[in-house]
Order: structure tokens, then sequence, then C-alpha cells
């Protein structure tokens, strides 16, 4: 057994202790916050709660990534499966995104009847896609591929996979194109799904678009509370099995000496560790290490270095249950006043009194903004920009809730500083990399950072963003530390 210490406290670093504790690693987690869960936390103001980023629950179908972990700890998290996933706004359409792939279909093409049969045969072929990536995934590979058990996973499956090779140069938008819906309404709406699931649009891989516009008919959450819960769960069954977890440990540097890595936290303390895991974004890695190490992760990340993360707004506010006409917990809300032209709305569900009590609802509302966006530069510019997008907002949320500018009993808005002073992500950017076909698959960033015992797990790393995406890269190295998952 090792002694393993992991650097933040997200989905990805949680799940991470979960698994190597239960296998009797010795594992000390370093969270340099006050709260756990990082870009799937909360944070609390009297006896309301917010869900700080993630609030939509994917991957607690049997068999799903959250359900693996879970049943391989002897864990239970409540859940709601949701029949209708969100509500999508566009051009004064309301569309229901059904958990039943038929219905949405069937949604979609009574709301844009001139394009049924096209829409129709989009989604034929992003089935035909999904059901040979399907396979391929089932065995979770590591890619890019390192290892023979790594290749071994993608040849089992490999021949079935064939038919995908036409697609592993092509996009989403290209699919689109086939079928006449370039530049359609239909269109744009495929560009909001895909940018909150993969942070970019119709550029996207058509392998993992597929998969993206495929995944909430597996099975969509809500989750009581928040997905903080998931992290709750995880850290209690660590401390259980023997782990060290710690709050308020921000790490400042990790070099590499004779005995294994030296960690130094901001007060000067130190921890020894034979392996150590960055739960946290490759930028922020490569600031914590010696410059050694920082070569090697230089080299094995040069391709991501020329990569972008998106930034975000986030929105969070509390106003009296009777505004809610109707009890869609999820929206995505498209408005050419949005940089990145729409918002994705969670609110609370009736009766959930972990996040408000009876009679309030709590909200969560954000948008992808591009970095550098908001100029944190200038203090005074940066609360204008603020301000100003509070207002639109606030705008939206009024034409959702009316009567929410004069009843709301709570606002809270946050910039992209926000996530750099709580949860330490540089420059504010969430959600991982662009998953585009240059960037992705065989070309995405791998958990092994080139420097053997030093793994970096979470959304910037294969297979990217969401919680789903953080908790696959934590089995990967769990994997990869003997853990049988």
């Amino acid at each position: 057994m090792k002694s393993v210490a992991i650097i933040g406290g997200g989905i990805a670093g949680v799940t991470a202790a979960a698994l190597l504790a239960r296998e009797g690693h010795d594992v000390t987690l370093l969270e340099g916050s006050r709260e756990w869960g990082g870009s799937a936390g909360k944070f609390t103001r009297k006896d309301l709660t917010y869900p700080v980023g993630a609030t939509l629950g994917m991957g607690f179908q049997r068999g799903g990534i959250h359900d693996r972990v879970l049943q391989h700890l002897g864990l239970d998290v409540e859940t709601e499966l949701l029949d209708l996933v969100m509500t999508i706004k566009i051009d004064g359409h309301d569309v229901a995104y059904y958990r039943d792939r038929a219905r949405f279909i069937g949604e979609l093409q009574d709301v844009f009847p001139q394009q049924a049969q096209q829409i129709g045969a989009f989604f034929e072929e992003i089935d035909k896609i999904q059901r040979h990536v399907a396979p391929l995934m089932e065995s979770l590979p590591a890619l890019p591929v390192r290892t023979l058990y790594d290749a071994q996973l993608i040849i089992k499956e490999a021949q079935s996979s064939l038919p995908l090779l036409p697609y592993v140069t092509q996009t989403v938008g290209q699919v689109l194109r086939r079928h006449g819906l370039e530049g359609s309404v239909f269109a744009r709406l495929v560009d909001g799904i895909l940018l909150d699931s993969m942070q970019t649009g119709q550029e996207a891989s058509a392998l993992l678009g597929a998969v993206a516009l495929s995944i909430y008919h597996d099975g969509a959450y809500y989750v009581p509370g928040g997905l903080y819960r998931v992290t709750e769960i995880l850290k209690e069954s660590a401390e259980h099995d023997g782990a060290t977890m710690l709050l308020g440990r921000k790490i400042t540097s990790v070099m590499q000496t004779a005995d294994g890595f030296l960690l130094e936290d901001r007060r000067g303390r130190l921890l020894l560790a034979d392996v150590v895991i960055g739960a946290l974004p490759l930028e922020a890695m490569q600031r914590l290490v010696s410059p050694p190490l920082l070569r090697t992760l230089k080299r094995t990340y040069a391709r991501q270095r020329k990569l972008a993360q998106w930034a975000t707004f986030t929105y969070y506010a509390a106003f009296p249950e009777k505004l809610v006409t109707s009890d869609s917990a999820f929206r995505q809300i498209h408005d050419e006043r949005l940089p990145s032209g729409h918002a994705f709305l969670s609110l609370s569900r009736s009766g959930d009194v972990k996040r408000a009590p009876e009679g309030v609802r709590t909200l969560t509302m954000s948008c992808h903004v591009p970095i550098g966006y908001f100029d944190a530069t200038d203090n005074v510019h940066y609360g204008h920009q603020i301000e100003r997008m509070q207002d639109v907002f606030e705008t939206i949320v009024e034409q959702e809730f009316p009567g929410f500018r004069e009843q709301a009993i709570e606002r809270h808005p946050g910039g992209p500083g926000a996530w750099v002073r709580y949860t330490s992500r540089p420059d504010g950017g969430v959600g991982g990399y662009p998953q585009l076909r240059s960037t992705s698959l065989f070309r995405a960033a791998s958990f092994r950072t080139g420097v053997p015992n030093l793994y970096v797990i979470g959304d910037t790393v294969f297979p990217g963003a969401g919680t789903i995406g953080a908790s696959t890269s934590a089995i990967h190295v769990a994997r990869q530390l003997g853990v049988k998952i």
C-alpha cells in the first residue's frame, strides 16, 4: 500500500480518495477552501443552500459512472429520476426535453414541423454513432492509450466499432449540414445542448457529440440538496476507511525527492507522499510543481496549452414559491443579450428542505463567458460589469417568475473572480476544454503526467467536463493504483 496525497476536494478528488482508501492506501486529501465539492459544491446563507455550479445529475442509472462508484463502495445517494429533463426556451418556443428519446424527437418535430423529416434523419444518424460508441466506452478505457491494458480495452470492442471510422474526423456541424439543418433554430438548440456538456457547439467531435446528445436519455436526475451531497457521502466513506480529509489546506508547492513527493501548504506545513494526485485543472497543477516537474508536464500537455476554457457568470437567488407556475427544475434559456447566447437555470424542487424552507425556492443560474470578458485588473470596472450582467439575468428571471424583482428574498451575483477565490480555478475557467475533434479522445489530455506516480484528474483531462467526466478520471487513477472497478 502507498501513501497518497490528493490535492483538491471536488468530485474527482473525493471519488479517488474514497476508492483508494477502500483499497487500503494511506490517503490524505487536502482541499484549500472551506467547502467540499469544488465546481459541484455549495454555499449556504442562513437556512438557504445554493449549489454553486453543476446541478443536473447524470450517471446514477444502473451501470452509470456514479452508480459504479457507489455500488463498489456500498453507498447510496437519494436521487429523483426526471421524465422531463429540462425545458429549452428558444426563439419563442418552449421545447420539452424528455428522457424518452422518441417523445423528445417528436416534440422537436412538432416545434419545427418544416424540418421534421430532417430532424428525424439527423437523430437516426446520431443514434447510430452513439450505439457504436457506447460499448467502446463501457469498459472505461483511459485515453489517450499509454499502456497495454488501455489498448486491450479498446481492441476488445474494436470490431464492433469499425462503423465509427468515418466519423473520427467529423464534427456535429457536418452531420447537421448533411441533413440540411445548418443555420436553423434547431441547429442553435443543438449548439446550446453541446456547449453545456462539451464546452463547444457544432465544432464538437461527432463521436463525443453523439454521446452528449444521447446521454440524458440514459437518465437525468435531481439530487435533493444538490450534487454536493454526492461529495459529502464519498468524503464520509473515505474517512470511515481511514483517509485523512482536510479543509483549508491550500497546497502551494509540489517537488520530487528521493523519498517521493514533498508537498507544502501556505502555512509551511509539509507532507511526504509516494503518490500525488492533482484533482485540479492542468493550469493549476503546473503552477504548483517544481521546475523539473513542470518541464515534463509542459511536454506532456503541449497540445492543451493552446486551448482555452470558458469562464462563467453565476447568479443565485431565493424567492417565494408562489411565483413558480411551471415546476420544471431545469431550464435552458436562449437570449441574445448573453455572451454565449444562453443560460442554464436550476430551481430547487418543492419540498426540498435541504435547499430551502417550505414556501421558498432557491435558484442557481449560469452562462458561459469568454475568459477575459470581465476586467479583473480594474475593480471598479469589474463591479460595473457584474451589475450589468446581474440586470440581464434578473430580467430573464423576472420573465420566468413574474414578481421576482419585487419579492426576491436573496440575490448573489458571481463573476469569474469568485471561482478563482473559492475554487482556485485559474482565470475562473470551469468545465474543462472544448471537446473538439483535434483535442478529444485519442488526442485528449491523459491523467498520466509523464512523471511516475504523479497524476492529474478532473475536467481538464480525459474524458472531460461534468461530474461523470471527473469521476471517470478518478476511476482511471484508482485502477492505476490497484482498484478493480
